[in-house]
């Protein structure tokens, strides 16, 4: 089991650092092909298919954003969106040698480059996570993502197209 924990941390570990360098499609390799990533917005528990989310969405719709995210269109990305996530209290709930279920929390500072100035102050977004990761050949990829913002339910600030 502490073989176990160690993989998945570092493949936490490994997943953040992804994100923060805005490499979105090396990202999207780490989901299974019935993947779910989910933002919820608001209610963390509540059902995503009776609620609104921030994100809900499977690997095509995941393709989907990126897609618009790089178009030269999206007026949102200019500057980009940054982002660093620490990680912490990463508890294993269930394993076994092909499954894994993790809670962490994560902290995701958000900020533009040359745009940190009195009016635009870092974005700070505490979040609670769980994982499902489903071990693939040698390694682990993302069965199931979700993001819950501990501030999901207010003003939300514009976010990279993954966090």
């Amino acid at each position: 089991m502490a073989m176990i924990q160690t993989e998945a941390e570092a493949f936490l570990f490994r997943e953040v650092r992804l994100l923060d360098r805005r490499r979105f499609r090396d990202w999207r390799q780490l989901l299974t092909d019935d993947a779910i990533y989910w933002v919820p917005n608001g209610d963390p528990d509540g059902d995503p298919q009776l609620h609104c989310s921030i994100v809900y969405a499977t690997p095509a719709m995941v393709e989907d954003r990126l897609e618009r995210a790089e178009s030269p269109f999206y007026w949102v990305g200019d500057p980009p969106i940054r982002s660093v996530h620490t990680v912490s209290n990463v508890l294993l709930e269930q394993a076994d040698e092909t499954h894994v279920e993790v809670a962490c929390n994560q902290v995701i500072y958000l900020y533009r480059d040359n745009d940190q100035r009195r009016d635009q102050p870092l974005d700070v977004l505490p979040a609670q996570c769980d994982y499902r990761l489903r071990r693939v050949g040698d390694g682990w990829r993302i069965a199931y993502k979700k993001v819950a913002l501990l501030t999901g339910d207010g003003l939300v600030p514009l976010l990279p197209p993954i966090i």
